[in-house]
């Protein structure tokens, strides 16, 4: 396969136990479970940073957050893409359909065509054609009477055609570019939807496909005893609790994400038919992945941005032509595609990528590579402290700027519902993972490497007193 083209199709807050080939939940998704049959499903992957612009432009650029300067979700301004950047270099077309979010204005330098990345077009869109607005975000209705005004968990039958959404207006652009494309060189489309993340505002079929009463209680729903400050004053634990503390409120609020999800699968069904009316499946390899997961209320959260596994896990399939289904372990990050996709399509890499082809990783070493994941609040009133992860070993330890760790054994605890942290039995592995950190911020030149630093010697002198 001389330079395959290249399907990038990527979701917004997605968690991975809404993939149906992965039977966590009632959620079925037909169609990307049909990419998963031909390619690699990384089960164990995670973003670098639970929060839409720092992901998005990580996957992008195949470096951190502190690295490429994108930590905000307001002011990042993406002034190099070096995924779009290497492959149009390489001859490649580049299309890019729905979100962007990496910048205001500067999406155009690096693709070929753009569409869809307009909301406030979208919005006219709809309304030139006698529609309600499609963008679910303009409805107060979905939003808190708080300050600042986020999208809360009450769902909402939308009064618009399956084939009027945002889903399906990105979905039609990218088919059209997919169709008009240069015959004389390879395609590399990205098609970025904006859903499933909240409002959950969807229309029928899809608002009603699931059952709420259906929806099992997760063991880790609501605050847990002895839990870590830093979530007990979150703005996102009053949303939580604005929404309901008992799993009944939330039960519709899961059906519908579901149904969200599905409605999306749907789409990229049309994607994958494309692919085969033009005859391109044999020479079209395909991404499927998200920005970040969801809390949906696990530990007594709302959305995301925490180093909880339902916050910073994602799906992530890479579909290679005539290559064999299989599920991989291996630990994964969305700074990894980047690489891996340059070395399938022989694209040079590059010294400064952060991250490494994942079809060279073995799955004989459990636990590694080290993953590691950070947030900077995008406000103070947030009320939360920076925080930086490394997942490892089995383990999971978080540093909280100028507070107290977390360490969670994800073997025997995957729900996240013991803090080891001050274990005397851990001492071992709080250790181990501390070097993890502090080798992974002075690589990667972090800002709070001196924050952290003050917090370590902290650490140890406690660590000291107690032996």
């Amino acid at each position: 396969m001389d330079r395959p083209n290249v399907l990038v199709i990527m979701t917004d807050q997605q968690r991975p136990d809404t993939l149906g080939y992965l039977g966590k939940t009632p959620c079925r998704t037909p169609n990307i479970d049909a990419i998963a049959k031909s390619g690699v499903s990384f089960d164990n992957a995670i973003t670098p940073c639970p929060l839409c612009l720092p992901s998005r432009a990580a996957f992008f650029t195949g470096q951190y957050p502190t690295q490429n300067n994108m930590m905000s979700n307001q002011s990042g301004q993406l002034t190099s893409c070096a995924m779009l950047d290497r492959f149009r270099q390489a001859g490649y077309e580049i299309n890019y359909a729905g979100k962007w979010h990496m910048g205001e204005g500067n999406i155009e330098q690096f693709c070929d065509r753009h569409a869809g990345d307009s909301t406030a077009e979208y919005s006219r869109w709809c309304l030139n054609q006698g529609l309600i607005d499609g963008w679910m975000f303009n409805d107060p209705a979905t939003r808190t009477g708080r300050t600042p005004s986020m999208s809360i968990p009450k769902v909402h039958r939308q009064d618009l055609p399956v084939e009027k959404t945002n889903e399906a207006y990105i979905t039609d652009f990218a088919i059209d570019m997919i169709q008009s494309r240069s015959t004389d060189k390879p395609f590399f489309q990205v098609v970025s939807y904006n859903g499933p993340h909240p409002p959950f505002m969807i229309p029928e079929p899809y608002f009603s496909m699931y059952d709420p009463q259906e929806v099992p209680v997760p063991k880790n729903f609501g605050p847990n005893p002895g839990e870590h400050s830093a979530h007990t004053s979150s703005f996102y634990r009053t949303l939580f609790e604005d929404h309901g503390t008992e799993f009944d409120a939330w039960r519709s609020s899961y059906a519908v994400y579901w149904g969200f999800v599905s409605m999306i699968d749907m789409f990229v069904g049309q994607l994958l038919s494309v692919l085969s009316d033009e005859n391109l499946q044999k020479d079209t390899i395909i991404v499927f992945t998200s920005d970040h997961g969801e809390n949906l209320g696990a530990h007594g959260l709302w959305q995301k941005m925490v180093p909880f596994e339902e916050s910073i896990r994602v799906p992530l399939i890479i579909s290679i032509p005539k290559c064999m289904s299989r599920s991989s372990q291996t630990p994964a990050s969305l700074i990894d595609v980047l690489p891996t996709l340059a070395t399938l399509c022989g694209v040079p890499s590059q010294p400064e990528w952060a991250g490494n082809d994942l079809m060279t990783r073995q799955d004989d070493q459990p636990g590694r590579p080290a993953q590691f994941a950070m947030h900077q609040p995008i406000g103070d009133w947030m009320n939360v402290r920076d925080w930086r992860m490394v997942r490892a070993d089995g383990y999971k330890y978080i540093w909280h700027r100028g507070a107290a760790e977390e360490l969670f054994d994800l073997n025997t605890d995957p729900d996240e519902l013991d803090n080891l942290a001050s274990s005397e039995s851990s001492t071992a592995v709080l250790k181990k993972l501390r070097s993890e950190i502090n080798d992974f911020l002075i690589r990667t030149s972090d800002p709070l490497l001196t924050d952290w630093q003050q917090d370590f010697s902290r650490f140890e002198a406690k660590a000291l007193r107690h032996e």
